[in-house]
């Protein structure tokens, strides 16, 4: 399944032409501008960063500083879109949902996934935008539609690398909906490895303590 990173290429070329604005004598401060920029090894690093990685980039021995990194490209981005009338690749979109979605700032995640949805005629095939977009959901009990998305993750992609996360919430959200027979058959095998999950919200622990007899 091909990832929905951000043309990393395209994002250094614009930066790079940002720079080049600015020595031209654009009405951007040059220490305003200096914070915003990302060197190479950060946009190296940010290349390998999407939806995939929710709920685990605390655990990282750097994680400070990735949520760190995280909000400087939020900052980036934010900044590059606006100046260019938000006339860029869908993938700026996509990529910058899941930086906000990392930070767990969910509305801007929502707002920046629905840009991507709009602007991205195969938006279906992206398993990892799906994902996010399906956490997001989650997030706010939609469960509706985060049922859809995470359908159609495993739909496109059957050996998503957080399918087990996807099966859990699953169980969780038919459990919720009263439809038991499909929540013990889909979160059968995330219940058997809960405590192996280092991204499962109170949410998640809440309604797993309900007895399996009640089902």
């Amino acid at each position: 399944m091909k990832s929905c990173g951000v043309s990393l290429a395209t994002a250094a070329s614009a930066f790079c032409d940002e720079g080049k604005k600015m020595a031209a004598g654009k009405e951007i401060g040059e220490s305003k501008e200096g914070s915003s920029s990302l060197t190479a090894e950060e946009r190296e690093v940010l290349g390998g960063l999407d939806s995939r990685l929710f709920g685990f980039v605390r655990l990282h021995e750097d994680g400070a500083r990735t949520k760190t990194l995280l909000g400087k490209a939020v900052r980036c981005y934010e900044s590059l879109i606006l100046k260019a009338e938000g006339k860029v690749e869908s993938d700026f979109f996509c990529q910058l949902g899941h930086f906000n979605l990392l930070l767990e700032d969910y509305p801007k995640a929502l707002s920046a996934y629905q840009r991507y949805y709009s602007l991205q005629t195969d938006y279906w095939k992206n398993a990892a935008f799906l994902y996010g977009l399906g956490l997001v959901y989650f997030y706010y009990n939609a469960f509706h539609w985060a049922i859809k998305a995470f359908q159609e993750v495993l739909y496109v992609d059957p050996s998503f690398c957080r399918a087990k996360e996807i099966h859990l919430r699953l169980g969780l959200m038919f459990k919720v909906n009263t439809d038991y027979e499909s929540s013990l058959k889909v979160g059968a095998s995330g219940f058997s490895w809960i405590d192996t999950i280092p991204c499962v919200s109170k949410f998640c622990e809440r309604f797993l303590s309900v007895k399996t007899a009640s089902l």
